[in-house]
């Protein structure tokens, strides 16, 4: 472990995961864990967060990580955007979470952007966590009192807060195999390519004699934290993929989102996209599957 004072921060290295978190526990709130960097920094540069400690992790092995095998895929929580992207493994099993990548910022940011950072910055707009979400993922969490599982979908309390514990450390994320014969799509709104959305989505199906089955769909930006459409899911399970379906189901995937205005969009503009948003992510999962 190497310490280093800077103005206003002590920056500390551990060396390995038992280390970070014994750090952690002493320091909690006083510290943030430093990933890729890319919300951490850009929000101590504009004031909004003064950390007495970074606790930077690109000295822990083993945490920058892309596996799959029968059981499934497996990240590490400092594997970047940019890695993510271009894995043929995560191309040919969970195209979506390449798509999502690939929307991810510039080529920089995506170098230096890791995957446990995105989730564990809590944004409703978190582009790798809709394809995660629809993946039904679950993460590791590693604190002083042992390592717990947690599932995605119950991960986030809120704009910028998980249910992390101020001395935990996220050390995996997880998500079974996708099954043979599905389709998915993953579809962003955003001012520029570079920017976060306005409104995005992930959606993966398969189909069972020209019916939906296994629909499960996220929405990010359009609530406090990015969500499944659970009742819309529930809604196409079994139903025959025609439009009127299909626009039934966007509206009912509507019906529980609060979109708010800030400086990318309106609320009212949000609520208005969001369901052809919906319709065209479900439309482009089912060309995929080989469905009309």
């Amino acid at each position: 472990m190497t310490t280093r004072t800077l103005p206003g921060f002590t920056l500390i290295t551990p060396t390995t995961i038992e280390e970070a978190v014994s750090i952690l526990d002493r320091y909690r709130e006083r510290a943030k864990i430093l990933a890729g960097g890319t919300d951490t920094l850009v929000l101590m540069k504009k004031r909004m967060a003064s950390p007495q400690a970074l606790i930077t992790l690109g000295s822990v092995k083993g945490l920058s990580l892309i596996k799959y095998d029968k059981n499934g895929l497996t990240l590490g929580p400092l594997t970047t955007i940019r890695d993510i992207e271009t894995s043929k493994t995560i191309g040919d099993e969970y195209p979506l979470l390449a798509e999502a990548a690939r929307s991810f910022g510039t080529v920089q940011i995506q170098n230096v952007a890791t995957v446990g950072g995105n989730i564990c910055n809590a944004s409703p707009a978190g582009d790798m966590i809709l394809p995660l979400l629809a993946m039904d993922a679950e993460v590791d969490a590693l604190g002083t009192g042992g390592r717990r599982t947690i599932r995605l979908r119950d991960f986030f309390a809120g704009p910028g807060e998980s249910v992390i514990n101020a001395n935990e450390i996220l050390v995996e994320i997880r998500a079974r195999p996708l099954p043979r014969g599905y389709g998915s799509s993953f579809i962003k709104i955003s001012r520029t390519a570079e920017d976060l959305s306005k409104v995005s989505a992930a959606t993966i199906l398969s189909l069972g004699n020209s019916r939906f089955r296994d629909v499960r769909l996220s929405l990010g930006s359009v609530a406090p934290t990015p969500i499944r459409a659970i009742e819309a899911e529930n809604f196409l399970e079994g139903k025959e993929t025609s439009s009127s379906v299909i626009d039934e189901a966007a509206v009912m995937a509507c019906n529980g989102i609060t979109p708010i205005t800030d400086s990318r969009s309106t609320a009212k503009y949000r609520g208005e996209i969001t369901r052809v948003i919906i319709k065209r992510a479900i439309m482009k999962a089912l060309e995929r599957v080989g469905g009309k």
